[in-house]
């Protein structure tokens, strides 16, 4: 199911240094981080040209994956029984796919919320530029008097170049392949940092079916990733509340995935991307009747030098 509707409704964000377009209509999207320093865009491009208003339940695959948004309450679709009742979790959550109200706003900061009746939360979010650095703020209030199983997850798709490098926690030292590919193998597979495989700070070539996805395996107490990109002259540097998003995700698609290229780095409560897996490995994360989540997350861009 599709809603109508357009996009005359865009938040720009700007200072000196950084600018940012919010897409209400589609949870608060991200769809332009730009870098004036190196005129540099961040964000992964919108490749189809539009974009389309999705509907309740609607099928990721089938719409414009670009930009930086949020995965909530899971990252696959899955039933579940919460309550005597069965509970659908959509495919890449429900905020994707969600106009949110747009509560406040400056040139330089904008807030916004949104409340799920499936699931009875409230959604907050707000962005804000400081300098040279992007600032979000998260606050999720289960407002039902049950818990509320869930996984949030960062699913910001980022900019893809073949010389760009990933910087990872350091006391992640093994990393979980989570998708079948050709350079990693089955899912499930285990690797050391250091291996004879794949260099897991690198990216894979451009490729026509080239897509990967892994985990780091266990707990980062850091906080600490980013990407850098050399040909660009520009370096992201994402630092977050480890202690409320232990696990890191690593999505990259080389064309694998649709023809698209982008990287995502994916700091979230649980491991790994459904309630029955993260269930399964005791990395589920509920959240309290009545009680809020609160998070944050800082993006700070850098001009590297020669």
């Amino acid at each position: 199911m599709q809603r109508e509707g357009n996009f005359s409704e865009r938040i720009v964000l700007e200072n000196e240094k950084l600018s940012a377009e919010i897409l209400p209509q589609l949870g608060g999207k991200l769809s332009s981080v730009y870098w004036k320093p190196q005129g540099f865009e961040l964000a992964a491009p919108n490749t189809r040209g539009i974009y389309r208003l999705p509907g309740e339940d609607a099928d990721f695959s089938e719409f414009d994956a670009s930009g930086l948004d949020d995965a909530f309450p899971s990252i696959d679709g899955a039933s579940v029984r919460r309550e005597g009742k069965t509970v659908n979790y959509p495919d890449h959550g429900e905020i994707w796919s969600h106009p949110f109200a747009v509560l406040s706003g400056s040139r330089t900061e904008a807030a916004l919320e949104w409340e799920s009746s499936r699931f009875e939360y409230r959604y907050e979010k707000r962005v804000r530029l400081e300098d040279d650095s992007l600032l979000l703020d998260w606050k999720i209030t289960n407002v039902s008097d049950t818990a509320l199983p869930c996984i949030w997850t960062f699913h910001g798709l980022m900019r893809y170049e073949e010389d760009m490098r990933l910087i990872l926690p350091s006391d992640l030292t093994r990393f979980r392949n989570v998708m079948d590919s050709p350079l990693l193998g089955e899912a499930g597979r285990i690797y050391e940092r250091k291996n004879d495989v794949w260099d897991f700070e690198r990216v894979p070539k451009r490729l026509p079916e080239t897509a990967l996805k892994f985990y780091g395996e266990g707990r980062s107490r850091e906080g600490v990733c980013g990407l850098v990109y050399p040909t660009q002259k520009t370096a992201c540097i994402m630092t977050y509340d480890a202690d409320r998003l232990p696990w890191l995700g690593v999505w990259i698609t080389a064309g694998g995935y649709r023809g698209d290229y982008n990287v995502a780095l994916e700091p979230s409560n649980g491991f790994y991307d459904d309630i029955f897996t993260a269930e399964k490995n005791g990395c589920l994360y509920a959240l309290p009747g009545k009680e809020t989540l609160a998070f944050s997350m800082r993006l700070k861009l850098e001009s590297l030098s020669d």
